[in-house]
């Protein structure tokens, strides 16, 4: 018998081949519709793929961009155009307003510094104002 998380990624798959190549873009998939991949979600994720669960554990838990609950993640690059542009300072701030952020290497912003990524969600020339914002799921 499916579950209804089961049923959701059969859907969210679709076509995507069924074979442990297409573990990885099937989880981003999964996170894209979904917003992240918990513990039903990587089982689901297993049973469609024909794969098993620790295989896609252990891919998901590999991969530090890959969200594995509900919470708001907030990364602010901390690459040296960004640290330039004052990263140091953004993190304390956010940190100093309640938000989990923490620091990465980069993300692949440099020409818009500083940059931060709320969940999947770019935020450039990033301010304490716009990550918050972002964070609370506004533009």
């Amino acid at each position: 018998m499916r579950t209804e998380t089961e049923e959701q990624v059969r859907s969210i798959l679709g076509a995507m081949p069924r074979e442990r190549a297409s573990l990885l873009p099937a989880l981003w998939a999964v996170v894209d519709k979904m917003g992240w991949v918990d513990q039903e979600r990587l089982e689901a994720v297993a049973v469609v793929l024909n794969l098993p669960t620790a295989d896609v554990y252990g891919v998901a838990s590999f991969y530090a961009m890959l969200p594995t609950d509900g919470r708001t993640q907030v990364r602010v690059c901390n690459d040296v155009l960004c640290h330039l542009a004052g990263s140091q300072h953004l993190m304390a701030d956010l940190r100093a307003n309640g938000l989990d952020a923490v620091s990465w290497p980069c993300l692949g912003r440099c020409d818009q510094a500083p940059a931060a990524l709320v969940n999947q969600r770019p935020v450039v020339q990033a301010t304490a104002e716009k990550v918050q914002r972002a964070a609370q799921g506004g533009a």
